[in-house]
């Protein structure tokens, strides 16, 4: 994953499509927040997760996306290694996190191109996204695993996520990481995605509008890929 995503800065149209009450206190701090969709997520900010409530239940709340570890801080973290890894060992099996959003970016060719185009993806039926991640005190990580088709025609790795029927399931303490990611995040589900290429406007941290996810034409009709 490139490391940008989107998404709405309230997590009410996640909490009525998880059929979740949001907690009074979420409501009061969402009074405060500007209202209206976010473009340009990147690392190093506050973004909407929802994490399991020690009552059992689902808690929203803002959380910084960089997971600190004794190596500097990581913004992503491999599913298929993060139960052998002791910094994330834990957080894996007892600590994951959904990240709120409606699609994300990946750039295409090889890692050390120059000015690689980038690509945006989001749902084909425009359903939420929940991007499965591991979370701690002062940060969280998204976690990502080899790509399905339209992902895997431009980049190596995709984020990992879960089906809205399986969040609650996923979010549980009680099943280890390696079960969750297994039976709650199966990686068919990617296949509901579409994709296009943008421009270079996501790659300045500091853009953020709705142009940044408009199609440009990549030498096809529009520069869709076939989901």
């Amino acid at each position: 994953m490139c490391g940008r995503f989107t998404g709405d800065k309230s997590p009410r149209q996640w909490a009525r499509v998880l059929g979740v009450a949001v907690d009074p206190a979420t409501l009061a701090k969402l009074a405060d927040l500007p209202s209206g969709p976010r473009y340009n997520v990147p690392p190093g900010t506050r973004t909407w997760i929802a994490a399991s409530a020690p009552d059992g239940g689902i808690a929203f709340d803002e959380w910084l996306w960089a997971f600190p570890t004794s190596h500097g801080n990581r913004i992503n973290v491999r599913s298929e290694t993060a139960h052998r890894v002791p910094e994330y060992r834990e957080h894996f099996d007892r600590h994951r996190c959904v990240v709120l959003a409606t699609g994300f970016y990946e750039p295409a060719g090889e890692k050390s191109a120059r000015n690689r185009p980038w690509y945006y993806f989001t749902p084909s039926d425009h359903a939420p996204l929940f991007l499965g991640g591991i979370i701690k005190p002062d940060g969280f990580a998204i976690l990502t695993r080899a790509p399905v088709e339209p992902v895997a025609s431009v980049h190596d790795r995709s984020p990992v996520m879960v089906p809205v029927g399986n969040v609650v399931s996923w979010l549980d303490p009680e099943v280890a990481g390696t079960d969750a990611l297994e039976q709650f995040a199966p990686v068919d589900h990617d296949r509901g995605l579409q994709g296009w290429r943008v421009g270079d406007g996501a790659k300045r941290p500091g853009n953020d509008d709705a142009t940044l996810i408009e199609p440009i034409d990549a030498g096809d009709s529009d520069g869709r890929l076939l989901p």
